[in-house]
């Protein structure tokens, strides 16, 4: 009889640790922000971002943070452009003589043209961020090479010069997908401080991101377009403070090719 007791325990213990283990929910991608929460060691097969954590490079080519030295940081822009948000946010940065970098979808490049001649006759940083925003961890490698090709040619002859700075979209890149962008020459640019601005958060949430998560090398990211029912009014509501706070404890702010030493 205690036998048999002794027997039911044991396996009822094992069934709850199989239990407990199989039903274990893993933290998913959201667009816009990688998992900041569970990161990978680098060299992993996922180099997404490690919201939070100190800075580093992968071979020189994944940049998350720039220098902890000085008390810079960097305000990047994805998804642009569009007439609307894209137009208020320059408007912010004129006002207060910054200069930030933009992550550019090239489909969207196509349609505004106006707006990136602008961005850059403001003198900011102009980068890549594929032609439709796909999760290029899903496509083959020729199609990898279209999508920033597409947007490179058309950035290229908008402009007449052309960016090597690529921000994946979602943030998501696989070892062999960032081994395709190391070899098309591309430098890989994540983030260290994410408002989730893309998600509709008030400007109070985002402000406790910032404050939560900046620090000196930081990359801000925001975004200056979005989706058709997306809502950035909270992003142009927050920007100044962003901009005020980081002022007021003696940062500047820089574009990322001045962030990390790299060729503008």
């Amino acid at each position: 009889m205690k036998r048999h007791f002794r027997s039911t325990v044991i396996l009822f213990t094992i069934l709850i640790s199989l239990f407990t283990g199989c039903t274990s929910i893993p933290r998913s991608i959201s667009p816009g922000i990688a998992n900041a929460n569970t990161p990978e060691p680098v060299g992993g097969s996922e180099l997404q971002n490690r919201t939070g954590e100190h800075a580093y490079k992968v071979d020189n080519i994944v940049f998350f943070e720039g220098p902890s030295t000085l008390k810079q940081a960097a305000l990047t822009f994805d998804d642009g452009p569009d007439v609307y948000y894209t137009t208020k946010i320059l408007d912010i940065l004129s006002k207060n003589k910054i200069r930030a970098t933009f992550f550019i979808v090239g489909q969207r490049a196509e349609k505004h043209p106006e707006i990136i001649k602008r961005i850059v006759n403001d003198g900011h940083t102009i980068g890549n961020h594929s032609w439709d925003h796909p999760d290029l961890n899903k496509l083959a490698p020729e199609k990898v090479k279209f999508e920033l090709d597409q947007t490179s040619n058309l950035l290229s002859s908008i402009t007449g010069f052309q960016t090597h700075l690529f921000r994946p979209p979602y943030g998501a890149a696989s070892q062999s997908v960032v081994n395709e962008l190391a070899s098309m020459g591309y430098k890989v640019i994540d983030w260290s401080v994410d408002t989730r601005d893309w998600a509709g958060t008030s400007p109070a949430i985002i402000m406790e991101y910032v404050k939560k998560e900046l620090k000196p090398g930081g990359i801000i990211l925001e975004h200056c377009a979005g989706g058709k029912n997306d809502n950035l009014d909270n992003t142009v509501k927050a920007l100044p403070e962003i901009i005020s706070y980081a002022k007021n404890l003696g940062y500047t702010f820089v574009t990322i090719p001045e962030l990390l030493g790299l060729p503008k």
